[in-house]
């Protein structure tokens, strides 16, 4: 049975995941600083916003989020197609298509650490987690160049689901906002690099701060299937990583700049060895679900019903 609360789905006992909110990221001094915006009024005529725009500032249809974005959109329709129940994608079929599961992990399916941030397990799910990461994502991936914007957003999906499955293997897990939560971790960390130089923006951050870690507790007193380790896991993977490739201008750089890229370094490293040993050396090893058809068998039965 799959419980769906708002953005989020749980199969009792197996499934859970969530979706994330994130604001704009203000600052972004890991790669060329941003020129001010308010020093100066101008005069020449605003362009008319295509409403893209407008939903999604920085809208771009040849960027990594927007093409990943379709993919998932894609792949939800076609676990639909390959098994579904009450217009929801069957827990085999989320199994099959690489949905997350500790002890298949265990046995060498390691896929199912990156391909369940294309899978979704309802319409609503999906929803939530595409609007958020293309609202955050645009811009980021424009001040980072998509090479580093991609390896971010894999790497925060893969370390989250790592730690999620380190914590409890025995939940089957899908949805982006291991990935999505990741973005979140990236803006902690350009608040955190750029404190010094923020000046007076510095009240309207921390007010965006308090609105998303208040909508993520809302988040998680509403809907207990939130898997929140995954969520966390994310974040503080995207934390870390903004931290340790960041670049920032020599004038910008804290006393603490040095130190503090180290400890992220031995922090990342230490995360990812501990939640290995842990998935691969003590979790039970089952390379599949036997009440599960294989996706060669629902592809057979999808090919019957065409």
């Amino acid at each position: 049975m799959i419980e769906s609360i708002g953005s989020a789905f749980t199969i009792v006992n197996v499934l859970q995941s969530g979706v994330f909110t994130a604001p704009l990221s203000p600052f972004m001094f890991m790669s060329a600083p941003i020129p001010p915006t308010t020093l100066r009024r101008s005069t020449a005529p605003v362009p008319d916003d295509s409403f893209a725009d407008l939903i999604f500032p920085g809208f771009d249809a040849d960027s990594f989020i927007w093409k990943m974005s379709l993919f998932q959109i894609a792949e939800f329709c076609f676990s639909l197609a390959l098994g579904q129940l009450n217009g929801m994608p069957s827990v085999c079929t989320l199994y099959d298509l690489g949905a997350s599961w500790g002890p298949s992990i265990a046995s060498g399916h390691v896929w199912r650490l990156l391909f369940p941030m294309t899978l979704h397990a309802n319409m609503m799910h999906l929803f939530f987690n595409i609007f958020f990461q293309l609202r955050i994502g645009f811009g980021m991936e424009k001040q980072f160049g998509t090479k580093k914007f991609i390896l971010l957003y894999l790497l925060c999906g893969v370390i989250g689901n790592m730690i999620s499955v380190a914590v409890d293997p025995f939940k089957l897990a899908v949805g982006a906002s291991t990935a999505g939560f990741g973005l979140i971790g990236v803006w902690m960390a350009e608040i955190l690099l750029s404190w010094e130089v923020m000046g007076p923006n510095r009240d309207r951050t921390l007010t965006w701060i308090l609105f998303m870690l208040s909508s993520v507790v809302m988040m998680s007193s509403v809907a207990s299937n939130i898997d929140m380790f995954g969520h966390l896991g994310g974040a503080l993977a995207g934390f870390l990583t903004a931290v340790l490739i960041s670049n920032m201008p020599e004038r910008h750089k804290p006393e603490w700049y040095g130190k503090a890229r180290a400890l992220c370094a031995a922090g990342l490293g230490s995360i990812v060895v501990l939640c290995a040993i842990k998935i691969f050396l003590l979790t039970p090893r089952i390379s599949t679900i036997a009440q599960c058809p294989t996706l060669t068998e629902l592809l057979k039965g999808l090919v019957q019903r065409a």
